[in-house]
């Protein structure tokens, strides 16, 4: 009898975990497939009822060591996904992984693809980021040469042998890594997540769909006169904030004594809200969570509406849809 091939992906937050089980369902339901997930960036238990998804926890801060490294050699998978480069544990997994057969595959990581940086004094920040690491790893006793640390140019870690994205033709391939197109999400990935999470639609699926940023204090005040604007536009509608869930609370509390707003700071992958909602309209600053298209619904970025502070002043946003419309002016939001 032929084995079956194993695939392993580290994943460390919501978000992951539904790209993750996507790009199974689409691709390796044939394979083995090993979901590891960081204990305290995703806090409840994951499940899985089918027989070639496996979820295990994986404590943060104790997986960039050689006993992980051993382990996964053992388990000897086809390919090794993960999300995030910023990171001297897993920069430390790749440059072990690189010495074997194991494919080394880089997830869509939210919309930083698409982006160009435009960082001031960038070479310093390379070389800040990258002794970071090293101390990091000295201070595990576990080291590996891991280059220079890049995080403003996608994909920059020379282990990495491709890149799986939404939209590979509007991506510019700097490191010339071998690109995959990621599937779209599939009905059985959907209703499988829908149970992972236990999403249940228990409110008006018509309202508007305000997906959240963990925005700085000095940003408040902008988004707070969106919402005034959507009020008062369309007074008829109910508005859902889907909450980032790193939000600080004296954010979310300016909307208490808003009765129109319904504020949600569930832990559910934002993108099962946007496939559900109908006729609406569905707006964020920039959240990759608008990939997902509804062709019921009309979609806003609305990063232009925060060109003052310094986040977008080192940035340009991509935006590689067609569908998302990015405003300048909020009377640019319609049905």
């Amino acid at each position: 009898m032929k084995m079956k091939k194993t695939n392993v992906f580290l994943v460390r937050t919501q978000y992951h975990v539904l790209m993750a089980v996507n790009t199974i369902f689409s691709e390796y339901k044939d394979y083995n497939n090993i979901i590891y997930y960081l204990k305290g960036r995703i806090n409840n238990d994951l499940e899985s009822n089918e027989d070639f998804i496996d979820f295990k926890k994986l404590e943060r801060n104790k997986f960039g060591n050689t006993d992980f490294v051993k382990h996964l050699k053992e388990l000897n998978p086809k390919r090794f996904f993960f999300f995030q480069e910023n990171c001297s544990e897993t920069l430390f997994l790749l440059n072990k992984l690189s010495k074997t057969d194991i494919i080394i595959s880089l997830l869509q990581d939210g919309t930083k693809p698409y982006h160009h940086y435009k960082k001031k004094r960038l070479l310093y920040c390379i070389l800040r980021d990258t002794l970071n690491d090293y101390k990091e790893m000295y201070k595990r006793k576990q080291m590996a040469l891991i280059g220079f640390h890049n995080n403003y140019k996608y994909a920059f870690s020379k282990e990495v042998d491709e890149v799986w994205l939404t939209y590979p033709e509007r991506y510019n391939n700097r490191t010339k890594k071998k690109l995959i197109q990621l599937p779209y999400y599939s009905e059985e990935s959907i209703k499988f997540c829908n149970q992972l999470f236990n999403f249940k639609v228990d409110f008006d699926v018509e309202s508007i769909l305000y997906l959240g940023q963990a925005w700085k204090r000095i940003y408040w005040e902008r988004e707070k006169e969106i919402f005034d604007y959507l009020i008062q536009k369309y007074p008829e509608r109910k508005i859902i904030y889907k909450a980032h869930p790193n939000s600080e609370p004296g954010q979310l509390e300016l909307y208490n004594d808003y009765k129109n707003i319904v504020i949600i700071k569930d832990i559910i992958p934002a993108e099962l809200y946007v496939l559900t909602m109908k006729n609406t309209i569905i707006l964020s600053a920039a959240s990759t969570s608008m990939f997902v298209y509804n062709e019921t619904c009309k979609f806003y970025y609305t990063y232009k509406l925060y060109q003052f502070g310094n986040i977008f002043t080192q940035v340009d946003i991509g935006n590689p849809t067609d569908y998302i419309v990015n405003i300048d002016n909020m009377n640019e939001i319609v049905f």
